[in-house]
This record gives structure tokens, C-alpha cells and sequence, in this order.
């Protein structure tokens, strides 16, 4: 059997203790006294990742196994490769063989579905592909494999019976690209859990005589992801929401460019420019995702004065108690051995994936 001692970090506590595991933990020794060389945390977990290292989800089978291996390499032990509006046809190519690929392929949770449900002129970085909601679209990608998660704006027409039809089968709904008003997310919030995806980007704000989707999500809002690159929200507002939501959970958001050279790429039929830590659309200068991957994302955090407890629970414990995990997210006895040893400046060591040593 394996064995590391460090200072182990969870959400709610932190000791210095000896973890025996293989697969799966078998046993934590707590340790009575406090020197410590090394800091294990929980595995990062990824909701929201379109790609990274030049490898796009849309691109299909062998670029969503290259970007997975790239976010591992970062700390990333679960991901939910992301897709972004397009037309049936495309989308249904970019996930053929995804059932195979989960199956082979430790980190990787599921399917993100980003579109192409959203508002047209709430886009963002997506392109101008949207679509009506359409359950033969829905029932067309789940012969191809399940949808874990599903982006959408709830004022599009015909919304109603499609989250309905979502909820159903058990597909976790998340406002985004949107431009609701607070009623008419109050209407569905009370009726379905819903989530809210990149908080504060490409949603319709606080405002306090139209109070929109963010409103909302402050108001009563149980689970949210959002970026914490310094780029896309400041720290003040994510502490904000972080007062407000008991959920929140930090996601990468990051594109191909990630971890590429500033330079000119292309994402989502976009040509956009890398510099200067950010990707923005060159034509318009919006932001085009992010090139932020989790180990750089628990450092920010940190750096924000967030303790590393509630940074694990940021990066790891929150987003698996959003998609009812009962064995990552946490390190205790008998979850997946799914977790990452820092060295005191929280730089990564080592990785470990189902007790698999991946670098270190």
C-alpha cells in the first residue's frame, strides 16, 4: 500500500496526518505533531473547459483526450470537456466516441453543453449559431452520449417545457448568455435547481431598478461557477458572491490558446489574440474564454486572501457536491485517491489520480 504525509487540506479542516491509499484511500493517520514539508489538497475539479495546448473539444476524439491530459498535468483529476454553439451536426461529430474515451480516461466527468440555446445578442465568444430549444437536438446528441451539463437562457420562447424536459433526465441547468430578468429566472428557480454559468460574464447584471440574471443568483442561488483569472471578474466581486452563494465553484473557462504562445489563434469561428495572460476577440476585443488553468486559479485564490480550506472548497469540494459526487472532492477514507501534493508555495509536486502517480 502507498503512503504521503503532508498537511492535508479539506474543506472544512486541516491536520498533518499520513494517507495510506491505493484506488481508493483506505486509511488517514493523523499525526501529533505539526512539521510538515509538503500540502495535499483535493484534485481540482473542472466544470467548464473548452480546451488547452492547441486542442479544442470541438475538434473531437483526439483533441478532447490531448486537452484532458493537458489539464491533468495542471492538477485537474476531473473535467468536464466543454462545447460551444454550433449546428447539430457539428456538435454530434465533436462527441462521437466520447462514451469510449470517458471510459479510458480517468479525468474525465462528462459533457458540457454551452449553447446553442442562449440569446443571440448576449453571445459573448459564441458564434451566431443559436438555435430555438429543440428536444430532437437534445435527443440527437444523447445517442451519441449523455449531457451532464446544459447552458441556456431562460427567456428564449419554448424554454419552459425544455427545462422541463432537461430536469427530467437529470441534465444539471445553468443560466448563461442570457438576458433574463430576475422574474423570469424567479419563476424557474422555483420549480428546478439551476445553476449559473461564468457568474458576472455574458448575463444581464444587478441592476437595482432591473434586476437581472445576476440578481438573481445573488438573491438565491445555490450552486454558480466562476472564473477567478483576475482577468474576467475582480475580487471584490468574487467575494461577493462567494458571501452570497454557498456553492460557488471556480472554473477555468480556458481555450485552446491555453498554455500556447501569445500569439493569433482561433476559437469558435473567432479569430482572437493571446496577450498579456488574457484572449480577446480581435475584431471587437471581447474576452474569448480564458487561458487559466486550476493550479494557477488555487494560487489566485490564495493571493485574494481566501484560506487554503476555502480555496480547496472553490476548487474541488463545492463543484462535486453541485453534481452529487460522494467520492471526489474530499480527501477521506474509501473516496478515489484524486489528489495533488504543493509544496508551501503551492507549487505542484506531485499528481495523483486514482492512486496512479501522473508527474512528481
Amino acid at each position: 500500500m502507498k503512503k504521503i504525509k503532508g498537511k492535508i487540506i479539506n474543506f472544512d479542516s486541516s491536520f498533518v496526518g499520513t494517507i495510506f491509499f491505493e484506488k481508493y484511500i483506505k486509511k488517514i493517520d493523523y499525526s501529533e505533531d505539526n512539521d510538515f514539508e509538503e500540502i495535499i489538497i483535493p484534485g481540482f475539479i473542472d466544470l467548464h473547459c473548452h480546451g488547452g495546448n492547441g486542442f479544442d473539444v470541438m475538434d473531437g476524439y483526439d483533441s478532447i483526450i490531448e486537452m484532458s491530459k493537458y489539464h491533468l498535468k495542471h492538477g485537474t483529476t476531473s473535467i468536464m470537456p466543454t462545447t460551444w454553439t454550433n449546428k447539430l451536426e457539428k456538435i454530434i461529430s465533436a462527441l462521437e466516441g466520447f462514451n469510449e474515451i470517458k471510459n479510458n480516461h480517468s479525468n474525465i466527468l462528462g459533457v458540457h453543453l454551452e449553447g446553442p440555446f442562449i440569446n443571440p445578442e448576449k453571445l459573448g465568444a459564441q458564434p451566431n449559431l443559436t438555435q430555438k430549444p429543440s428536444l430532437d437536438f437534445i435527443k440527437k446528441i444523447l445517442d451519441v452520449t449523455d449531457i451532464n451539463i446544459i447552458t441556456l437562457a431562460p427567456e428564449i420562447d419554448g424554454m419552459n417545457e425544455f427545462i422541463n424536459y432537461l430536469a427530467n433526465l437529470n441534465i444539471k441547468i445553468q443560466f448563461g448568455h442570457t438576458l433574463a430578468d430576475f422574474e423570469c429566472c424567479q419563476k424557474i428557480m422555483n420549480n428546478y435547481e439551476i445553476g449559473f454559468t461564468h457568474l458576472y460574464n455574458a448575463m444581464s447584471g444587478n441592476n437595482h431598478r432591473s434586476p437581472g440574471v445576476l440578481s438573481a443568483a445573488l438573491y438565491n442561488g445555490k450552486f454558480a461557477e466562476i472564473i477567478c483569472d483576475n482577468i474576467h471578474v475582480t475580487e471584490q466581486a468574487i467575494k461577493i458572491a462567494k458571501k452570497c452563494i454557498p456553492g460557488l465553484y471556480a472554473i477555468s473557462d480556458s481555450i485552446s490558446a491555453s498554455g500556447l504562445n501569445d500569439g493569433e489563434y482561433t476559437f469558435a469561428d473567432n479569430r482572437i489574440k493571446k496577450e498579456n495572460n488574457s484572449v480577446k476577440i480581435k475584431s471587437n476585443g471581447i474576452l474569448a474564454g480564458s487561458i487559466i488553468t486550476m493550479d494557477q486559479t488555487f494560487k489566485n485564490l490564495i493571493s485574494m486572501n481566501f484560506s487554503l480550506e476555502e480555496a480547496v472548497s472553490l476548487t474541488s469540494y463545492n463543484a462535486s457536491r453541485y453534481l452529487n459526487l460522494k467520492n471526489i472532492g474530499v480527501i477521506q477514507k474509501n473516496f478515489l485517491s484524486n489528489f495533488l501534493v504543493l509544496d508551501k508555495d503551492l507549487n505542484l509536486k506531485e499528481i495523483f489520480l486514482k492512486g496512479k502517480k501522473i508527474i512528481g
